[in-house]
């Protein structure tokens, strides 16, 4: 485990490095950025110690590419909200909960078209306790993932959109005709 650690933060530092000696970034560099992102974010989740060197690197892929400044936006401040999972008082939680929302909202709004954007978003409102009241949060971001889908589906990973179309079949609120577009979609995704 601290061999892929070690590993993640040479990537990224050798990224970071070579963003500031060429001046501008290609775009494969920056998706291997985010990958790199998305992989750290999902560690996070469990490790609140990946919580901040994630954030860092959220915000230099945001300040490097600025297409991505909503996306990124929405991922830290699921993180920033993150923090108040592994809080210790009750009020210290809801601060940091309410504190990543609004991060998050705000990010949701540059990037109102963005499906990993409104995936954060929607996954982030989906797990929340009922009190904060973002159920219908989440359930909007994944209908409106599911209209953005056919137009979409080609700019993402393969195995990425595998991941949301699982998630959406087993735990969002669907019509009968979402259901069958989206397993439709998901047998066309996995080989």
């Amino acid at each position: 485990m601290k061999l892929n650690r070690c590993v993640y933060i040479s990537l990224i530092l050798a990224l970071i490095f070579s963003l500031r000696v060429d001046g501008a970034a290609s775009e494969k560099l920056v998706e291997e950025m985010l990958e790199v992102a998305r992989k750290q974010f999902y560690t996070a989740i469990e490790d609140e110690k990946r919580i901040e060197p994630t954030i860092s690197l959220l915000k230099r892929i945001g300040q490097v590419e600025p297409k991505y400044t909503g996306r990124t936006q929405v991922y830290i401040g699921s993180l920033i909200a993150l923090r108040g999972k592994h809080a210790f008082l009750p009020h210290t939680k809801l601060k940091w909960a309410k504190r990543g929302l609004a991060i998050m909202d705000s990010g949701l709004q540059k990037s109102s078209n963005d499906i990993e954007a409104l995936f954060i978003h929607g996954t982030t409102c989906y797990y929340l306790p009922f009190f904060f009241r973002r159920g219908d949060d989440a359930q909007r971001d994944f209908r409106e993932i599911i209209k953005l889908m056919p137009q979409q589906m080609d700019i993402y990973n393969p195995k990425l959109m595998t991941q949301v179309v699982v998630f959406l079949l087993e735990n969002a609120k669907l019509t009968d005709d979402e259901k069958v577009y989206l397993q439709t979609l998901k047998d066309r995704l996995q080989p």
